[in-house]
């Protein structure tokens, strides 16, 4: 009977206790949303508030009679804004951008030519200015009353007040943007469907003020606001409730911070706060690791890929290589899914038994695509570490040069994300923390191939969570696209010289100089380019030379020069006759002789070649064991431009060609001068020796240093003094431009310096690494050599 009571007695004290908290949880829930605000607290409340609100759009209803000022707005004439916006259309974003009238043809053109692109369909973007702002160029909104001062805490306003009385009933969500900020609006749109329009919403990165500025911004506890850099959001259902009282926020103004103001009107007419949710720090993203912002060094870090605003973007130009950057990404997941559909259609056909159509595309992955047929077929690999191992350089350890550390970035982050496409069903992330060793080469049909040894950090969300370090090894393939055929604009024909390239005029910060007219294009292929030739002797391989000038320059009419500087020695005199012979035939004023008297100096020989040319006139530096082709006239003329740039090809030199024709086998021995082979020469990555560029270009600088004696270090001298200089340097490959093979003397009375670069020439020269290993290979008596002996 006791054992019956007690048992009762329990079973009363716990229904009891169930009641109670269910009794406790109702009333906190009720006194929590009737009796305190909602911007005090951090839980989703904030985001949610106000039940006892009728929610649905249409039955929502603003008291017509709400104290408030007329805001004087003018709409900017020069774009329509009824085209650009229709009264009916139903949108889904209005994005709101304040700038400022300096900004309307750099920062705003930016913008609007970029990341406006990543919205169509669902957005339309407005920029804000002062008054008397305008702009045929984008969209401009002109707020009578407003000037340009910062902080624009009456634009904002007043813009948020703006896209209320025109745009309520036409959007459901309004943004809040900087001209400095990039947006991902593909992302945004992918965000913003997955929440709730139709309830007070005040999204963007949460802040509290500085350190410096805690107590000063008159917040209370857990009372914030979000930062106007990144960009805010806002639900049309905030709009509705706010913008009515911007006048009476313009009068109360308690600090000067913009966006804490827009956000203490916010949370003072709404009772919403800005999200304190910890994501959106990642999603709306304020760049905190480099000073001077535009995302330079950031740009593909994992945070930024993720991110959906990126800020700061103070460059217009950087707005640009942001946007194809992202669309080089979009362009990727493309081609992999293009990739991967060729690859099942093709192995479907291998089931079928059908021929395929595919190509080598369709091919699947795979490090043996190609046999090789003899030895020299074999393709080699390099071995990476923090350094590269390679025998195709004359080098063969030397850092990882920029091409390489970036093609080496996008293939770890592209498998990296492959990895972790389904992360979070799979509850874990794996990240990329360092390239332990590797080994890569190039299959000239198929692509680059990559063996890595990777480690990398896994990270567990669920269950038992678990942070480990593993490694791994990846076996990689990057396929080259297909081929596509694009025409050469220079080659298609020229449209009529008066005819203008309309361009921003932040796109003249782009490139060295500002001419982007096409009668300046038509201009620059008529221009004289004065040749400047050092001589000393080597009667020969001067007429070798003028046989090439006369094919490529005189016979053809081009708009060209030639000065020759002599030095005296016992062939001046045949040389002198060489000349006379061609100046009768073409007229003295295309090949002018300038004697130099003393030792030979390139130094002395160059500059007093360019004394005889005019300020404005385009020279170009050139050897006479150079050979070319017509081609370089017009790459000289359009890479050099007048206190930009100045252009130093990258020329390819021979190897001794009697050597190669011993080796080969050739008789008689002939070698075709323009043959790139591998095994014929080597680009001259160090060479600066042969350039082009203007006179006045070369003074600014200061000119070659007449007091360096014989061969060498002249043009590194000059490099040097350009590369510290505003001139930019243009450096590429001109496969036209060829140094023949001659044999390197390197005179005993040259400098240190001069004597290990003439030495280092020398031997560079000789042959390929590839040539003289199999050299090596079938001579015993080097092969099998003691090491120490000299003989």
């Amino acid at each position: 009977m006791a054992r019956r009571y007690g048992c009762r007695w329990k079973l009363q004290k716990l229904a009891g206790l169930v009641f109670g908290l269910c009794f406790g949880i109702l009333l906190s829930s009720w006194c929590r949303h009737s009796l305190f605000p909602c911007g005090t607290q951090k839980d989703r409340c904030c985001i949610h508030i106000n039940y006892r609100v009728n929610i649905a759009v249409e039955h929502f209803h603003v008291p017509e009679q709400l104290p408030q000022r007329t805001l004087p707005i003018t709409e900017n004439k020069d774009f329509q804004l009824d085209k650009y916006i229709k009264p009916e259309e139903r949108g889904f974003l209005l994005i709101g951008v304040i700038t400022a009238k300096k900004f309307l043809d750099t920062r705003a053109v930016a913008a609007f030519e970029t990341w406006t692109s990543t919205c169509q369909g669902f957005c339309r973007v407005l920029f804000f200015s002062s008054e008397g702002s305008s702009s045929h160029k984008v969209p401009v909104i002109s707020l009578d009353g407003v000037d340009d001062s910062y902080p624009p805490q009456r634009k904002s306003l007043l813009m948020i007040k703006y896209m209320h009385d025109k745009y309520i009933n036409n959007f459901e969500w309004f943004m809040r943007a900087d001209d400095d900020v990039f947006i991902k609006g593909d992302r945004l749109e992918k965000l913003l469907r997955s929440i709730n329009s139709s309830v007070p919403q005040y999204i963007g990165q949460a802040g509290i003020g500085k350190k410096e500025e805690l107590g000063k911004l008159y917040l209370n506890k857990n009372e914030n606001f979000c930062m106007g850099g990144p960009g805010v959001v806002f639900s049309h259902m905030t709009l509705r409730m706010m913008a009515p009282h911007v006048g009476e926020c313009l009068q109360n103004l308690l600090t000067t911070h913009e966006d804490v103001e827009v956000g203490r009107c916010v949370r003072d007419h709404t009772g919403v706060s800005c999200t304190w949710a910890f994501e959106m720090q990642r999603l709306f993203f304020q760049n905190y690791k480099e000073e001077k912002g535009s995302f330079r060094t950031t740009l593909k870090d994992k945070a930024v890929k993720k991110a959906v605003t990126l800020h700061s973007v103070k460059e217009p130009k950087q707005q640009y290589k942001i946007h194809n950057y992202l669309k080089s990404l979009h362009i990727q997941d493309l081609q992999q899914k293009s990739l991967s559909l060729e690859r099942e259609i093709a192995n479907i056909d291998r089931m079928l038994g059908t021929q395929t159509s595919t190509g080598k595309q369709g091919l699947p992955p795979s490090l043996n695509k190609f046999v090789p047929k003899s030895k020299s077929d074999i393709l080699s690999w390099d071995y990476l570490s923090k350094a590269i191992v390679s025998h195709k350089n004359l080098n063969p350890r030397h850092g990882i040069t920029f091409p390489l550390k970036v093609a080496l970035d996008d293939v770890i982050s592209q498998v990296i994300q492959i990895v972790n496409r389904n992360a979070r069903q799979k509850g874990r992330t794996i990240d990329f923390k360092d390239l332990w060793y590797g080994y890569r080469r190039v299959n000239p049909v198929h692509g680059a191939d990559y063996v890595l040894d990777i480690l990398l950090t896994y990270k567990k969300h669920t269950g038992n969570k678990v942070t480990v370090a593993v490694r791994r090894h990846a076996y990689l393939q990057q396929m080259f696209g297909e081929v596509n055929i694009i025409e050469d604009p220079f080659t298609a024909g020229y449209p009529s010289p008066s005819d203008e390239i309309e361009y921003p005029v932040l796109f003249k910060q782009f490139g060295a100089g500002n001419q982007t007219s096409l009668s300046y294009i038509a201009n620059k292929v008529e221009e004289v380019i004065h040749f400047i030739l050092p001589l000393m002797g080597r009667l020969n391989i001067f007429k070798r030379f003028m046989t090439n000038y006369e094919e490529v320059c005189l016979k053809t009419g081009a708009k060209t020069q030639l000065h020759v500087i002599l030095f005296n020695d016992s062939n001046a005199d045949i040389l002198i006759n060489v000349i006379g012979g061609y100046q009768k035939t073409y007229g003295g004023e295309k090949i002018e002789v300038i004697f130099a008297e003393g030792a030979f100096a390139r130094a002395k020989a160059l500059d007093l070649g360019a004394v005889q040319c005019d300020q404005n006139d385009l020279l170009f530096f050139i050897d006479v064991d150079i050979t070319f082709t017509s081609n370089i006239l017009h790459r000289i003329r359009m890479n050099t431009k007048q206190g930009a740039q100045v252009y130093y090809p990258i020329v390819f030199s021979q190897y001794d060609t009697s050597f190669l024709c011993n080796f080969y086998k050739i008789n008689p021995c002939h070698i075709d001068n323009f043959n790139l082979s591998m095994d014929a020469g080597y680009w001259r990555n160090f060479g600066f020796g042969i350039a082009s560029m203007y006179k006045s270009d070369l003074e600014l600088v200061g000119g070659f240093d007449t007091s360096i004696q014989g061969w060498g270090k002249e043009d590194v001298d000059l490099y040097t003094k350009f590369s510290e200089s505003a001139v930019q340097i243009f450096r590429a490959v001109d496969p036209d431009m060829v140094h023949l093979y001659h044999s390197v003397h390197c005179d005993s009375e040259l400098n240190d310096a001069q004597m290990t670069m003439c030495i280092g020439s020398k031997s560079a020269s000789y042959a390929s690494m590839h040539v003289l290993a199999d050299v090596i290979q079938r001579t015993p008596e080097i092969l099998n050599r003691q090491p120490g002996s000299r003989r």
